[in-house]
């Protein structure tokens, strides 16, 4: 169980402790694990004068034969914009609602993972997040890598790979592989049906042992294009991104 307020909201890469203007956010919510196979969780955002967002989420794994698993996983955001709030995909300037949700099934076996997702915007804004004070975290959907898929009314599917090299000899070393496709996405003024798609790979390599044991090297790649309606102005635009991250764990007590 987690509950919370917050009368201020800084960014990593701020240096004002105020910048985004936060006036008051209540924060609530829990976990709850019903046995070794079924999760849930629940969690609330009430940002005064900004929005209200509820998150909940389903995990189930089922067991298969020779070990291998079927993980099942459903998850989705309802916001609220308060009408001092500011949005970017916006068709009109009434009651702005917004619901995501995605569903996904991964198949465990040995050193393989897939998985299968699809995602979906409904309402009349698109998932604005990363504004309005609201932390800029609240993403937890499988479809969000580069792009996070969030376009006003956006469908998308995506095809995620897995390997664990372990058992191929080289433990610590994993590789993640993704292809997600987004259509049907409103751009205002310009279309109603304007696309997105990215490919994703991802090489992790984790020391196993020694004074770096827990230590890791990250090199990601994303590779995304759009339709032209929905290119900067709209989103992102055309990218071609590497990004690489070091992550070292420190042990103080």
């Amino acid at each position: 169980v987690v509950a919370g307020k917050f009368t201020k909201n800084q960014l990593p890469d701020q240096i004002s402790t105020d910048k985004n203007k936060l006036d008051r956010a209540i924060v609530w919510g829990a976990k709850y694990k019903l046995d070794d196979n079924l999760n849930a969780a629940y969690y609330g955002l009430d940002s005064k004068d900004k929005l209200e967002r509820h998150y909940a989420n389903v995990n189930y794994k089922q067991a298969l034969a020779n070990d291998s698993t079927l993980t099942y996983d459903v998850s989705a955001y309802h916001t609220k914009f308060d009408q001092d709030a500011v949005t970017y995909s916006a068709t009109n300037t009434g009651d702005l609602k917004n619901t995501i949700w995605a569903v996904s099934a991964a198949y465990h076996t040995g050193s393989h993972n897939v998985m299968l997702a699809y995602q979906q915007n409904n309402g009349n804004v698109g998932y604005d997040y990363g504004q309005n004070a609201d932390g800029g975290q609240s993403i937890y959907l499988p479809n969000s890598y580069l792009s996070d898929f969030i376009g006003h009314d956006e469908k998308s599917a995506q095809i995620q790979y897995n390997l664990d090299f372990s058992s191929l000899g080289i433990a610590g070393l994993n590789w993640t592989t993704a292809f997600v496709y987004g259509w049907d996405i409103k751009v205002q003024g310009l279309t109603d049906n304007a696309t997105e798609h990215e490919f994703f790979n991802q090489v992790k390599y984790t020391t196993q042992s020694g004074f770096a044991k827990g230590a890791s090297l990250s090199v990601r790649h994303s590779y995304y294009r759009a339709s032209d309606e929905y290119q900067t102005n709209a989103y992102i635009g055309d990218t071609n991104e590497w990004r690489i991250f070091l992550d070292i764990p420190v042990k103080l007590f």
